[in-house]
């Protein structure tokens, strides 16, 4: 089994003047205390006089912080229901523009979806794009290649990523709704 290098949640506290305490938490273990504790000075130069104690360890407030990984929770879980209903009104955005063919609006669209999921570092973004387009593979490469000859995305084909030119950007501000 591969060992996780770093926490899914973690949170920071000041234990006096002295010393920072991170508790770490592994995903789905969030209800009980932490798994890990790292203590630390709060000046990583200066060394505090005495070392840690246990004066130092009484004073860790465990039910502060995990008030603090409840509410990081909670916005957690508010930002993943906001994101996948923004992104499901982007891919409805993307689906009507094609219905009105490959145009300059559509490439535009469809390369912001694709730059932001490269950006995600999402497994296949082309091939998720294409099965949510219900197009085939070689078709969205088509229509991102278009996009790129068009001068609204850059970088080259059969190269993953690239970044929306100022030219798609302009596309994207005129025709996508800005939500307050």
């Amino acid at each position: 089994m591969a060992r996780r290098t770093e926490p899914d949640w973690s949170v920071t506290i000041d234990v006096g003047t002295d010393w920072v305490v991170e508790m770490q938490w592994p995903e789905g273990e969030t209800q009980g205390g932490p798994a890990a504790l790292v203590i630390r000075p709060s000046d990583p130069d200066s060394y505090p006089a005495g070392g840690l104690s246990s004066t130092v360890l009484r004073e860790i407030d465990f039910r502060y912080a995990a008030e603090r990984l409840r509410k990081q929770l909670a916005f957690h879980d508010r930002w993943n229901k906001a994101d996948k209903n923004y992104e499901a009104k982007r891919m409805d955005r993307v689906r009507a523009a094609l219905a009105e063919g490959i145009t300059e609006e559509y490439l535009a669209l469809i390369a912001s979806v694709y730059v932001h999921r490269v950006n995600i570092g999402q497994d296949k973004p082309v091939q998720q794009l294409a099965d949510e387009l219900g197009k085939s593979l070689t078709t969205v490469k088509g229509h991102l290649w278009q996009a790129r000859k068009r001068g609204l995305l850059t970088g080259s084909s059969g190269r993953k990523g690239g970044q929306l030119t100022p030219e798609a950007t302009q596309i994207l501000e005129r025709i996508v709704p800005t939500e307050g």
